[in-house]
């Protein structure tokens, strides 16, 4: 109850930024609006109160609807506003000021009703997939409605496929933590590019790398299926298999082959959850891949540095790319050179 509360939290913050952010939004922003009401009823319902909440504060008439018609008429097409039908006073006396305010205000709400059930009734019937990200350097946790809990890290996003007879996820960019609700009766599946794993009521991380997937087992067991590019979840899934238990971890590669780590420590391979990064002898490379999913101020650049040629261990800050930067001007091999927004790393 304590995370759902805190998820209502940050949905009621979010459908306030919205609120405040369409005032003087840009088309691409309008767009990116629309996408986001269109990932759950949810978001419909909590940006209607946040639109009704300010209005309710300001003691002003709804005379700004056209922006929440116009957007919600693009999320929910089905959707008829009745603010128009509240503007037209009955036969028998004039409304006033105030009553005109309420007649709009519970339109409002009819309104959120309305978009509310037509975006469930399209998700059911229509086959739309409700989509989350995260951008550089956020954090996302997300409940999904089988009472599963998705963690997303940074420059990441999934795409959902859920009903009564499946639960399956894709990992369409970056890296998630799984905490799976238990259902024998619906295993829960996750989708790379390379990979498939499938769970019951488990707590697993994937994390989809430009070189494979890299699957840690934090508790129970899960089956690890090798993909051929692009191959759809359902049906016979060719490529080998593997079962992971708690503390284990295996890389699956592009050619189909899965690799188990044997020095996994799936606490180290967590620990971005608090923003850490660990490194144990890894390519300087892959230190700033990492580095560069978090910082928004700061990017790391390799110039003329061979791929496998140097290696570190560490425990770093994700959001201080700084403080590798410190270590590496310490190797005589290398040259750092800080720019305006940019660190760039030579060979010497």
């Amino acid at each position: 109850m304590k995370l759902q509360r805190q998820i209502d939290r940050l949905l009621a913050q979010r459908a306030s930024e919205w609120h405040e952010l369409l005032e003087n939004a840009t088309e691409e922003q309008r767009a990116e609006f629309v996408a986001w009401l269109k990932q759950s009823p949810l978001h419909v319902r909590e940006y209607l109160e946040a639109v009704y909440t300010d209005q309710l504060l300001k003691h002003v008439e709804a005379e700004r609807p056209e922006d929440v018609d116009s957007l919600f008429a693009q999320a929910a097409p089905p959707v008829v506003s009745l603010a128009d039908a509240a503007d037209t006073p009955l036969p028998s006396r004039k409304p006033n000021r105030w009553g005109r305010w309420m007649t709009r205000s519970l339109a409002a709400a009819v309104v959120l009703v309305l978009c509310a059930s037509a975006l469930v009734f399209g998700f059911k019937h229509y086959g739309v997939r409700p989509e989350y990200a995260t951008s550089l350097g956020e954090q996302r946790t997300i409940q999904l409605p089988d009472a599963s809990v998705v963690t997303l890290n940074a420059d990441s996003r999934i795409q959902l496929h859920l009903d009564r007879a499946r639960r399956d996820v894709e990992l369409l960019r970056g890296e998630a933590l799984f905490n799976v609700a238990r259902d024998p009766h619906r295993p829960f599946t996750v989708q790379t590019e390379t990979a498939v794993v499938r769970a019951v009521g488990t707590q697993f991380n994937v994390y989809e790398r430009p070189n494979g997937t890299r699957i840690s087992v934090l508790e129970g067991e899960v089956k690890v299926t090798a993909l051929r590019k692009g191959h759809p979840v359902s049906g016979n899934i060719p490529g080998v298999t593997e079962d992971l238990g708690a503390g284990q971890e295996a890389q699956v590669a592009l050619d189909g082959t899965i690799h188990r780590n044997a020095k996994a420590d799936v606490l180290k391979t967590v620990a971005w959850r608090e923003r850490h990064l660990v490194f144990d002898d890894a390519a300087l490379e892959d230190m700033v891949y990492e580095f560069n999913r978090y910082s928004r101020t700061t990017r790391l650049v390799l110039d003329r540095v061979p791929p496998g040629s140097h290696h570190y261990s560490g425990i770093f800050d994700a959001a201080d790319p700084d403080s590798l930067a410190d270590l590496l001007s310490r190797d005589r091999d290398l040259i750092v050179e800080r720019y305006d927004g940019e660190i760039v790393i030579r060979k010497r």
